[in-house]
């Protein structure tokens, strides 16, 4: 005979099993129910692609005010390798990299956090025209988010245009040149005024320049001087603003030393430079004043009595005629070897030359050359017709498209045409051998 159960546990075993049935239902529902929050997943799905842009802080500019390029690159991780950024090389266009050029970044996207880095680029037109930043693929590595291994991407970067317009009232400035600041220095060593024969002084001119590039200052002094000085030019020294400096610019630097030879009076002229004013659009003109020069003397023959002119003339006359009987094999020699010492000189200066024209140095290949003017034949060369053509092209309206390239290749073909034809001579005007043996 069975216990019956007493009736109070009915309500409770009732209970049970519907918690026993709806458990299992309520789980798979919680599962399916789209309205209830899903699992966490990673911040970006591996399929997420780098982003890259780039961006002009202006578009439409005048010669010789900078505009700033930069490229932001983003991925959905990090970087694992510094992406490598195009450098823009371009004719008539000045690129440079300000201080901190490239720093890390980080941007919320799609409630996300991307990392990557950005570069910015200082760009100055030297030219009116268009200038098209040409379009280019940057590989990207980075993380895989699901921690897999790195992801190499291609990423392309679009192409940028810059339109550079002459500004109104600036286009009669030869040479063109266009800053927020430009002032010129002149040091001069020396007294020019109190000059006896022998006697030297140098004058030193600087040209300091603002918002813009140091290339737009043209040359500022030259070898010209009163009869009576001579004149020996240094080479000049033209440096940009370094990554510390506050604002893009720089320094160009001439030294001219000048000899006294004989009694003379006149001046070094002054110089003036006229220049566009980004800031107020205005025709400044920056000036440093001439210097005055004189050269006291009497000639020579006063500072001598008549016996002693007459010593002098005798003793002039007898080595004279030493000179004429005894000194001309030591007069060839002396020649010969004066004549092998310029040459080597000569050739020193085609290989500084040379080297400029590799830099694509125009400021220093001018001064280089100036070496080369006292030889007789480097008027028939045409290394001066290649440095005039250099000269149009860097400071004339010579288009932005076109490339100065094929212009500093002339520039090489006529330094070494010239050393040929120099080589060649010396090997004319050597001696035969002294001992016909020699010649066998």
């Amino acid at each position: 005979m069975s216990a019956s159960l007493p009736p109070t546990i009915y309500p409770t075993l009732f209970l049970a099993f519907l918690l026993a049935w709806l458990l299992p239902a309520a789980t798979v529902i919680a599962q399916t129910n789209p309205g209830q929050q899903p699992p966490a997943q990673s911040a970006a799905e591996p399929s997420a692609k780098p982003i890259v842009r780039t961006e002009l802080s202006q578009t439409n500019i005048v010669p010789g005010q900078s505009v700033t390029l930069r490229i932001t690159i983003l991925v959905p991780t990090w970087l694992t390798k510094p992406v490598d950024l195009p450098a823009f090389d371009r004719p008539n266009l000045s690129v440079k990299l300000p201080e901190r050029s490239t720093v890390s970044t980080s941007a919320t996207i799609n409630g996300s956090t991307w990392s990557g880095v950005v570069r910015d680029y200082q760009l100055v037109p030297l030219t009116p025209g268009t200038f098209v930043l040409p379009p280019t693929t940057l590989e990207v590595h980075y993380r895989n988010p699901d921690g897999a291994n790195d992801i190499v991407h291609k990423a392309p970067l679009t192409a940028e245009t810059l339109t550079v317009i002459p500004p109104k009232g600036a286009e009669k400035l030869q040479p063109y040149i266009a800053a927020r600041e430009l002032q010129l220095e002149q040091q001069v060593e020396g007294d020019p005024e109190q000059l006896r024969p022998g006697d030297s002084f140098s004058r030193t001119v600087i040209a300091k320049i603002q918002g813009s590039t140091v290339m737009f200052v043209p040359q500022l002094l030259d070898t010209g001087a009163p009869a009576g000085i001579a004149a020996y030019a240094d080479t000049p020294k033209a440096s940009d603003n370094g990554a510390g400096e506050r604002e893009d610019g720089g320094v160009r630097e001439e030294k001219i030393t000048y000899v006294a030879e004989s009694s003379t009076r006149g001046e070094l002229p002054a110089i003036e430079l006229q220049w566009y004013d980004l800031d107020d659009g205005s025709i400044q003109t920056s000036t440093v004043e001439a210097v005055k020069v004189r050269v006291k003397g009497a000639p020579l023959a006063s500072r001598f009595s008549p016996t002693q002119l007459l010593l002098t003339a005798a003793l002039l006359g007898v080595l004279g005629w030493v000179a004429w009987r005894c000194l001309p094999l030591l007069v060839a020699r002396l020649h010969k070897r004066r004549e092998a010492r310029r040459r080597a000189g000569g050739a020193d200066v085609l290989r500084q030359l040379k080297r400029a024209a590799k830099d694509r140095d125009y400021p220093t290949a001018l001064a280089i050359s100036i070496e080369l003017e006292t030889r007789p034949d480097y008027r028939g060369s045409d290394i001066s017709k290649a440095l005039l053509a250099l000269g149009r092209a860097q400071y004339g309206d010579t288009a932005a498209s076109v490339s100065a390239d094929p212009l500093w290749q002339q520039l090489e073909q006529a330094v070494d045409a010239f050393a040929t034809q120099n080589r060649v001579h010396r090997g004319r005007n050597a001696l035969p051998p002294l001992n016909p043996r020699d010649a066998r």
